[in-house]
């Protein structure tokens, strides 16, 4: 089962201009993913501007001298359904909060204002505001008992999360042997 999600470019004119990505919508995949590579008005604009996509990742254009397609993707490279898949109508369209808000095939709706911030809502949500991605989303790994690895993309099982944890409070105590280190051989 998929995630689904919208993904939008606020314009000048306060209009958005968007494209449906179907996996993997929730905050901690392509929200973790929207704020780590797509965080300037140029490259959210090269994104939105290749449609649909059936898959967010790192990079949006593929390396040259290797294949990538929907059936064979390259690795940390989006999917996009026209360019990728050979479809046609899946160019970035005009559509609203109010209609999103209402559609129950949308899960998340992320949108990448004027400011150069992303904000997002669920379904259903919208009378509560755009809330802030990444305050939201750090919150989420606060709850966890740590800070949000950067990097990591995807859906945490509890044995996922107690891992990311146990990593964290090695790499913060390597950390912390190391100051200590630095300070008693200067």
């Amino acid at each position: 089962m998929s995630t689904r999600s919208m993904i939008l470019m606020e314009q000048e004119n306060g209009e958005y201009m968007g494209v449906y990505c179907h996996c993997d919508g929730y905050l901690t995949h392509n929200g973790a993913l929207l704020i780590d590579h797509y965080s300037d008005r140029e490259k959210v604009k090269e994104l939105v501007g290749l449609g649909d996509l059936s898959y967010l990742a790192p990079r949006i254009i593929p390396y040259p001298d290797r294949a990538h397609s929907f059936d064979k993707p390259q690795r940390g490279v989006c999917i996009f359904y026209g360019r990728d898949r050979g479809e046609t109508s899946t160019e970035a369209t005009k559509v609203t909060l109010e209609e999103l808000d209402g559609d129950p095939w949308i899960e998340y709706t992320y949108v990448f204002g004027l400011d150069d911030k992303w904000r997002y809502f669920e379904y259903r949500a919208l009378e509560k505001g755009l809330k802030s991605l990444d305050k939201d989303l750090n919150s989420i790994f606060e709850d966890w008992g740590f800070p949000r690895p950067k990097g990591i993309y995807g859906w945490y099982t509890k044995s996922d999360i107690e891992r990311l944890k146990s990593q964290s409070i090695e790499g913060e105590e390597n950390r912390e042997e190391e100051k200590y280190m630095d300070k008693i051989t200067k």
